[in-house]
């Protein structure tokens, strides 16, 4: 009689063997790296400019079925190789075009770092200290935001770590099979597809200083070097042959002149920096891991110091703690040498250093899992200084974490989604634990610090980095479009170059390039929708308002950087357009008027053109620690030309160090004094913070206007004190 498994029992056999296998370490690794960038991956659309430029090549290559050359808007795109692009047109191809579809295959090369970390480090030491520098890399905020991003730099990275963790197996441990020397001109083939021809330039320097500073050339002969420079070029040389071939100069003068040769000596955009540029960056993307880096530091450097360590590195010996020094040395080359390659390019961005960071995680973790003497302990303390300095600069400002992974810099963000409560937790707590290091160095304290770099790690990459997405992408704009317009009602872009307009409308929408063709549009009877960038709403609203006594509609502003407007608005449809509630018919009741009138010094002969109506606030008798909400009133009375910032001064005790500042462009930017028109009556409000430190009990409220270090006038008769400054008024604090 044959006795077969009943379904129930198969199924819990498979369940077991599943079990068991997540249970293995190098599961456990791909899990971390899963588990930080996956989830939420598609929740906000692609970032202008990077991932909509590249996302839209990849989506030309699936419309087109050209998978060699790369095209942006019909013409030739040559920025960078077309690994990447093959990667999004497949997933495009196999999940269609979204922006998880995007994004997706460059978490999954993350993940591999990841297990690529793992899986060397713990050939060459053990299991245990893997899963710790697995666990600090794809912890570490440069590394996995840039994982959850359709960008270049993740499979550029990966893939140089991939061929710098086969050389360190090859070199640190004599009994590796010979293939794995192999893998090292395969990844170094990858990167070079992925970013630059040079890919094996990178590992080939780390391991050469290497080598150098050991002597262990013998290395050299476990290289495989002939067989392995030509499986190099079998994967990378086949697509720069086949584009060379169809395109000639065009592809070498654009590819290898423009944006590698002029990138790295000349500079073409971007940053240019000094040495320190990219020490802030890395310490910002190294967050909380920072804080070891004096006990990496000092781990290494010592025992070098010490005549018996130094002798065995010298001699080859093979001892667990000689293998553990000589990895760890390793690391700080390879850490060194690519820093250096990359503060010696002129042309800088944030993310730059970003292949740099890798190695520093893998130390941080053999650190944290490193069982040390007493000896070490006192260096953990020292890591304060470090953490206090990169710490407090993430709290203060979010422009730092944010501005890791994106393009121009000075893009507003909006400050309400920051998890600013929780990264200061974050330093805090690491730094207590940093303190205690010399007294305890026990497993719950590891877990202390390994819980608060996931906390921080999951509340970025799972929150606030989606939520950034609705300010940084164009998706919710064209989302609003494709629900309210009918047939027929066509879409326009003004003025704009930030990618997202080509890729969300499949290269279709029309550009408007000035205010003419813009009223020429927006003033026929037929229903038009327009995208236009935030800073671009006061101008087109005058323009609207010129032409037809209207302001122009806005449909969609959620973020700080896109708007949708219309020429009409439909049944059941909300006007989000900001400046009807700061464009006034009349002059209001007033809790304090005042008047006084300022004119450009240029341009005095005139006349008056601002009139100063008089000021809210709120509260009206505010104490120390309040945020005070100002409400300023002008008119326009004759056309401004300039765009003039306001000065808001609140001096207690009569003078500067008791004062409250408050300098802002009219109307949050969005309404500058250019854009007035004779008999606005301009509503501008702004909220200031009123120092716990301030004691004075009652403050004095000055303003104006000014531009660099003029001001405009006050013209006589009106309050000011003699330096064209409007007084207008006195109030108490509690």
């Amino acid at each position: 009689m044959v006795v077969t498994a009943s379904p129930t029992s198969a199924a819990r056999w498979r369940v077991r063997a599943l079990l068991e296998q997540l249970r293995r370490p190098e599961s456990l690794a791909v899990l971390m790296g899963a588990l930080v960038f996956l989830p939420m991956l598609g929740a906000s659309g692609l970032w202008d400019p990077w991932e909509t430029h590249y996302a839209e090549v990849a989506r030309r290559i699936v419309v087109d079925g050209d998978w060699i050359t790369p095209r942006w808007q019909g013409e030739l795109f040559f920025s960078k190789p077309i690994l990447n692009f093959w990667l999004m047109a497949a997933s495009f191809h196999l999940f269609g075009i979204s922006a998880w579809a995007a994004r997706l295959p460059f978490a999954l090369i993350g993940i591999l770092g990841v297990f690529l970390a793992f899986r060397f480090v713990s050939r060459i030491l053990d299991a245990r200290r893997g899963l710790w520098a697995a666990f600090a890399l794809c912890t570490t905020p440069f590394y996995f935001f840039i994982s959850r991003q359709a960008i270049t730099d993740i499979t550029f990275c990966v893939f140089v770590m991939g061929s710098l963790a086969s050389f360190a197996l090859v070199a640190l441990k004599p009994d590796t099979p010979r293939r794995e020397a192999l893998y090292i001109y395969v990844f170094a083939g990858l990167a070079a597809l992925a970013k630059t021809p040079i890919g094996l330039a990178i590992p080939a320097a780390v391991a050469l200083v290497y080598l150098l500073l050991t002597g262990e050339w013998s290395v050299l002969r476990r290289l495989r070097l002939p067989i392995g420079i030509l499986l190099f070029f079998l994967i990378a040389a086949p697509w720069y042959v086949s584009v060379l071939a169809l395109h000639g100069r065009k592809f070498s003068d654009e590819f290898f002149m423009h944006h590698n040769l002029q990138r790295a000596f000349t500079g073409v955009h971007g940053e240019r920096g000094t040495f320190e540029y990219f020490i802030q960056q890395a310490g910002y993307g190294f967050f909380p891991w920072v804080g070891l880096l004096p006990l990496m530091l000092g781990r290494v450097l010592g025992r070098l110091g010490r005549r018996e360590d130094a002798e065995a590195l010298r001699l080859e010996v093979r001892s667990p703690e000689a293998q553990a020094l000589r990895l760890e040395l390793f690391l700080l080359i390879w850490f060194g040498v690519t820093f250096t390659v990359f503060t010696l390019i002129v042309t800088k961005f944030h993310h730059y250093v970003f292949p740099a960071l890798p190695p520093l995680a893998i130390l941080a973790g053999i650190c944290l899992a490193s069982e040390d003497g007493p000896g070490w302990r006192v260096l953990g303390p020292l890591g304060i200084l470090p953490l206090l300095m990169v710490g407090n600069d993430i709290v203060s400002s979010d422009a730092h974490l944010a501005n890791l992974y994106t393009y121009a810099y000075e893009r507003p963000l909006p400050g309400e989604i920051y998890p600013r409560l929780t990264l200061a937790l974050v330093a805090g707590l690491f730094g207590l634990c940093l303190l205690l290091w010399r007294f305890l160095r026990t497993r719950l304290l590891r877990a202390a610090m390994a819980l608060l770099a996931a906390a921080s790690a999951l509340t970025l990459a799972w929150y606030y980095q989606p939520a950034l997405g609705h300010t940084m992408s164009q998706q919710d704009v064209f989302d609003t479009y494709r629900r309210l317009a009918r047939p027929g009602e066509r879409l326009y872009q003004y003025q704009m170059n930030w990618r997202g307009e080509v890729f969300y409308s499949n290269d279709k929408i029309v550009k408007i390039g000035d205010e003419a063709g813009f009223r020429s549009i927006f003033t026929k009877p037929e229903r038009a929708f327009m995208i236009a960038v935030r800073e671009s709403l006061g101008p087109l609203d005058r323009s609207m308002r010129q032409a037809t006594g209207r302001h122009v509609h806005v449909l969609e502003g959620s973020g700080l950087r896109y708007v949708l407007l219309s020429n009409q608005i439909g049944p059941g449809e909300t006007d989000h357009n900001p400046l009807t509630r700061h464009l006034l018919s009349e002059i209001p009741a007033l809790a304090h008027p005042v008047r006084a009138e300022l004119v450009d010094p240029a341009q005095a002969a005139g006349g008056a053109q601002i009139a100063f109506l008089g000021y809210e606030l709120r509260p009206e008798v505010p104490s120390t620690g309040d945020e005070l909400e100002v409400t300023l009133y002008f008119q326009c009375l004759r056309r401004v030309d300039k765009s003039w910032q306001i000065f808001i001064h609140i001096d207690g005790f009569g003078h500067e160090f008791h004062r409250i500042n408050g300098d802002h462009y009219p109307v949050e930017g969005l309404l500058t004094t250019d854009q007035w028109m004779p008999g606005d009556i301009v509503r501008d409000r702004v909220r200031l913070k009123v120092p716990i430190e301030f004691t004075a009990k009652s403050y004095t409220l000055y303003l104006g206007f000014y531009i660099g270090e003029t001001r405009m006038r006050v013209l006589p008769g009106f309050p000011q004190d003699g330096s064209d400054r409007i007084r207008a008024g006195t109030f108490a604090m509690d």
